[in-house]
């Protein structure tokens, strides 16, 4: 089982987009996801399964649960892929943190990780964290094997994601941390922004997520993008996403037939989501 944090001190770079649909994508591949949102706001539990009553992720951190996976998640409606949610009580945690130094939210993500490892329950935790160090994103963070950096390719994000990556190592867990770049589009000025990405060194992902009109609209329909409209840009790059990622951390295989043309080249005179050529 490998848990995927996705996290980037920057708001607005598709963190919970990228979870969403990495999560739908997984899980329609046949692998066993659990979808985790350590976001106050929880925008990854509304868009898949709004929690009205029953356990969150503020319950496993605040010890009201037991660390027992199983009595904790919900199925979202989709074969193979369950969420813990959030609520606004992680809140809560924070504050705890800065009055007593807790590292409790810590030792609780650790109990429910290694229960539902032990188990054999998931092949994949992917974890939406917030803009920021919370106490449950650092207890996030703290059981990643991977951690994801959605960004934008420019000057204001760059410095975010060096920071960010700082932080992950400062936690004392060797989690493997990888730049995606979102919002991608064909001007000089992002494609100097990602060439500067990777001559910083970072591990950036050969796939890139093309600004799209539906991932917005996605939102708003409460569907992933490949139910939405599996045949736009951004479906076709978190598919090619997913592609990579199994590559290089599984010999898992997601099967031999393509969702989409995979060997296209990005934007080789293709229509982007405007109905623009590029």
């Amino acid at each position: 089982m490998r848990v995927i944090s996705i996290a980037n001190f920057k708001g607005g770079t598709g963190k919970t987009a990228t979870a969403v649909n990495m999560a739908a994508f997984l899980a329609d591949a046949g692998y066993r996801v659990l979808l985790i949102d350590a976001d106050p706001q929880h925008n990854a539990t509304d868009f898949y399964a709004p929690i009205e009553a029953g356990p969150t992720l503020t319950d496993v951190l605040e010890g009201l649960g037991e660390a027992v996976w199983s009595d904790n998640v919900v199925p979202v409606g989709r074969r193979n892929l369950d969420l813990l949610g959030a609520d606004m009580g992680l809140l809560r945690l924070d504050l705890a943190a800065i009055i007593a130094g807790s590292t409790e939210a810590r030792r609780r993500m650790a109990d429910f990780i290694g229960c539902a490892r032990a188990d054999d329950a998931y092949d994949f935790v992917i974890i939406d964290c917030p803009p920021s160090f919370t106490a449950a994103s650092v207890a996030a963070l703290s059981e990643s094997d991977d951690v994801i950096l959605p960004t934008r390719a420019d000057a204001w994000s760059r410095a975010g994601v060096l920071e960010m990556i700082a932080q992950v190592r400062s936690l004392g867990r060797a989690a493997r941390c990888r730049v995606l770049i979102t919002m991608a589009d064909r001007t000089n000025l992002a494609r100097q922004g990602a060439e500067l990405l990777r001559e910083d060194g970072l591990d950036v992902f050969r796939t890139e997520i093309r600004r799209s009109v539906a991932v917005g609209e996605s939102s708003y329909a409460r569907q992933p993008l490949c139910d939405y409209e599996p045949g736009c840009n951004a479906a076709r790059d978190y598919d090619a996403l997913v592609r990579e990622y199994l590559e290089e951390v599984t010999d898992m295989n997601v099967g031999d037939k393509p969702r989409g043309d995979e060997d296209a080249a990005p934007y080789a005179g293709e229509e982007d989501d405007d109905g623009e050529t590029v």
